[in-house]
């Protein structure tokens, strides 16, 4: 006869069957003794161990011979010193190095950069706009847009063009060297302008009145 209920062996008290382990060989398929009554006997049978709390000098002086120690590189195969590796993370004594000393991975970076150029610059511009000027290349791209394409004084395109690559340079990016805040794309003659000018609106109008007053009469 079906029941949804039994009396524990230990404590003696009628519990539902979902409050016994299940064991198919036992009575209505659970165990005799209820799970409370069990952890009780298993606690009991297993103390917890009080944890060793580790000797912080002695680990402190074994990181420090270890750190004297050279190591050798995984990438070359040379043993070095482990300052010739870069840090990986800081350790609660002191910095742990990585697996391969500081020439296999620039020689790995520059050989991944040599495969992946485009790639890479895009990764070096993007982060450029996001670390100094705090936008994104979505959000540089709608700046563009908003002005034409040009530069947002002289209204032209970046005339210059890599000595190398021939590729033209993107027009640059201005921003106010005491908020932060971007206001524009310019040019390299114009940014440089108004940066040489120092910011300054009074200064720029006086240059302009200076070259007003200055400018070439027709000859008559």
């Amino acid at each position: 006869m079906a029941t949804d209920s039994r009396r524990c062996t230990k404590c003696a008290v009628d519990k539902p069957l979902s409050e016994f382990s299940k064991a198919p060989r036992g009575k209505y398929g659970r165990k005799a003794s209820c799970k409370a009554c069990d952890a009780a006997r298993h606690a009991a049978a297993h103390p917890p161990r009080p944890r060793k709390r580790p000797d912080e000098e002695a680990e402190r002086a074994r990181y420090e011979a270890r750190w004297a120690q050279p190591k050798k590189c995984n990438g070359c195969g040379e043993t070095k010193s482990r300052t010739e590796f870069y840090k990986a993370r800081e350790g609660k004594y002191g910095p742990l190095v990585k697996s391969t000393c500081k020439a296999c991975d620039s020689e790995r970076a520059r050989k991944w950069f040599a495969d992946n150029s485009e790639r890479s610059n895009e990764n070096r511009r993007r982060w450029n706009l996001q670390n100094t000027y705090g936008i994104s290349v979505a959000e540089y791209n709608a700046l563009l847009r908003e002005q034409g394409g040009v530069c947002a004084i002289c209204g032209r395109d970046e005339p210059n063009a890599h000595g190398r690559t021939g590729k033209q340079f993107r027009l640059a990016v201005d921003h106010c060297h005491e908020s932060g805040a971007v206001r524009g794309l310019l040019c390299q003659k114009c940014n440089r302008a108004i940066g040489l000018l120092g910011d300054d609106p009074v200064l720029m109008r006086k240059a302009i009145g200076y070259l007003l007053r200055h400018r070439a009469q027709p000859v008559e």
